[in-house]
């Protein structure tokens, strides 16, 4: 196993008061977001990786929401 590879994490955010929860995994330098059927990531630099997860995570679920907003499919 590549030494740059890790396992997923989850990660949790809470957006408009809904608790969101998510994975992530460190590799070469970034962090990739899963979060339902997207994915999403960014190099974490001199950032905790799990700070750029939550960001990341962040950004799905608001994505996520806008779209089903456009939809008619948001389960409020």
């Amino acid at each position: 196993m590549n030494a740059d590879y890790q396992e997923t994490k989850n990660v949790q955010v809470t957006v408009d008061g809904v608790v969101r929860e998510g994975r992530f995994r460190v590799t070469s330098g970034s962090v990739i977001v899963y979060y339902e059927s997207e994915i999403k990531f960014a190099p974490h630099g001199m950032n905790r990786p799990e700070a750029v997860a939550r960001w990341l995570l962040s950004d799905l679920c608001r994505k996520a929401d806008a779209r089903a907003i456009k939809n008619g499919t948001r389960g409020d």
